[in-house]
């Protein structure tokens, strides 16, 4: 019988995976000293001593040699002589509460930490397990989207995250594709209008219609009406998978939209857009995508990870190679691919002319 020979780990793997292992504390410690406002209270006191800390916050001693114990192991805080200070990263969090980041930590603790928990059995049972079995539990609501019309607080977290993470995909999309030579727009999925509402204020001619369901439809028409745009953007509520969508127009976007749906799925909207769009009109997608190689980036796997256990039992993230097969299959011709920001890909497609 063969000897196995057992070669002990290096340190240098052994400290990485600890790091690994540590890495469900260090998140907590980041919620924790943000609601507590410890990142505010060292912006305004740098070098401020854990008993000045302690008073501050209200906390007992206890409770303050374990938070900044905490923050200072895992680098959300700086320690030098007796006082503590930000680090680079923690002082974005020392602000506006109401600022992105600070919005992405109150959203990562509200609506994935826990669900994440489950996504062995997710992935295991190919479902929204984590969804089922946190953020669900106890509601009447099956999905994610009726359980924000149920819970006021989650809904007010998602929102805030929404129009944070819309108004950073709007400002590069307009920034990367010039609609000028468009009439009219066609937005499906486009939420409460912080698309359109962008084409029509940069492109004072363009005419915009958001397609989405009747509810949200009603909320993008108080968004348009609030910024004076009723003449040129509408809401169009409808059932995207029952009905045809809306013609005459030369260009329809789907902006973070995809994602949640399965590759059949997006072959039937690739398909229903084609019937839709004038000869010579642009299809142009804006998408949460993994890298053709399939092995990145990070928030790729994160979106990934986040649709699967919680957001949509069908929907994945996918390649822009998978788009451009998909598309070119409905009849589309590719035009170009672009990179604007950190997280996203945009793609545009053309519509044959007739003939």
């Amino acid at each position: 019988m063969k000897e196995i020979t057992m070669t002990a780990p290096s340190p240098t793997a052994l400290d990485e995976l600890w790091k690994l292992v540590y890495t469900s504390f260090r998140f907590p410690f980041l919620h924790a000293a943000l609601r507590l406002k410890l990142f505010a209270l060292l912006k305004e006191q740098p070098g401020a001593t854990r008993e000045e800390i302690t008073r501050a916050l209200e906390l007992e001693e206890r409770a303050g040699h374990v938070l900044l114990l905490g923050c200072s192991a895992f680098e959300l805080v700086r320690k030098e002589g007796d006082g503590y200070h930000n680090t680079a990263a923690t002082d974005i969090l020392a602000g506006d509460p109401d600022e992105f980041m600070p919005v992405i930590v109150r959203y990562t603790h509200e609506m994935l930490y826990r669900p994440m928990g489950w996504l062995y059995e997710s992935l295991v049972e190919n479902d929204n397990v984590g969804l089922d079995r946190e953020l669900l539990a106890g509601s009447s609501a099956t999905t994610l989207y009726e359980l924000l019309g149920e819970d006021k607080n989650l809904e007010k977290v998602f929102t805030a995250m929404m129009e944070h993470q819309s108004r950073s995909v709007v400002e590069d999309f307009v920034n990367s594709v010039d609609f000028s030579s468009y009439r009219h727009v066609l937005d499906v999925g486009g939420g409460t209008g912080t698309n359109a509402i962008a084409f029509a204020k940069r492109w004072p001619h363009l005419q915009a219609t958001i397609l989405e369901l009747p509810n949200v439809a009603k909320m993008a028409e108080e968004q348009i009406a609030e910024a004076g745009l009723v003449d040129r953007v509408h809401a169009v509520g409808a059932d995207i998978w029952q009905e045809e969508f809306p013609t005459s127009h030369d260009c329809v976007v789907f902006s973070r939209f995809l994602e949640i749906w399965s590759p059949e799925q997006v072959r039937d909207l690739f398909a229903k857009t084609y019937r839709a769009l004038e000869p010579g009109g642009h299809l142009v997608i804006v998408a949460c995508a993994q890298d053709d190689d399939e092995t990145g980036p990070a928030h790729a796997a994160f979106m990934s990870a986040y649709v699967h256990t919680i957001a949509s039992p069908d929907g994945r993230i996918y390649t822009p190679q998978d788009f451009e097969q998909w598309y070119t299959e409905a009849g589309f011709e590719p035009m170009d691919r672009q990179y604007p920001g950190r997280f996203d890909v945009i793609l545009r497609a053309r519509k044959p002319e007739a003939g």
